[in-house]
């Protein structure tokens, strides 16, 4: 499903989600991008450093990896020039994160010239829901495009 985002972008994309702080966050590949309907999956490892308290991947961590895959579903949909700027993010956290591969989907509800609303899903390899976020942005256009000009 990548490839229904053109060439140029996807590379611009994926050269973005392949540098820090995805790196930090424990990114793994990307699965799906879908710019029609605004969709995106990623997955990352949680790793043993991230966690707390009884193996327990910490919460941070948890709202970056819906934070990025949000974004990243804005992205494709709105332009991949397009600054993605939380203003409001809310996450609920269902069953503890344990250190393993986690599937994080992210999908815009509705976007408009300057605002979008959005909304992000982690499932562990069992398909069991962990944590859930809605988020609202700002979107700056051309926001790339500019900062390349510079």
């Amino acid at each position: 499903m990548v490839s229904k985002v053109k060439n140029k972008e996807l590379k611009f994309l994926l050269d973005m989600f392949s540098k820090a702080p995805q790196t930090t966050l424990g990114i793994k590949k990307i699965l799906k991008i879908d710019p029609v309907k605004g969709l995106a999956e990623v997955e990352y490892k949680a790793r043993k450093n991230m966690c707390h308290s009884g193996n327990i991947v910490q919460g941070g961590f948890i709202t970056g990896w819906l934070d990025a895959v949000m974004a990243l579903a804005c992205m494709s949909k709105v332009g991949i020039n397009t600054l993605v700027l939380s203003l409001e993010i809310k996450t609920t956290f269902i069953k503890k994160v344990l250190p393993e591969t986690i599937l994080v989907t992210g999908k815009v509800i509705k976007s408009g010239k300057s605002i979008a609303f959005l909304e992000g899903t982690i499932f562990d390899k069992k398909n069991n829901i962990l944590a859930k976020a809605n988020q609202t942005v700002k979107l700056i256009p051309d926001f790339y495009n500019k900062k390349n000009d510079a």
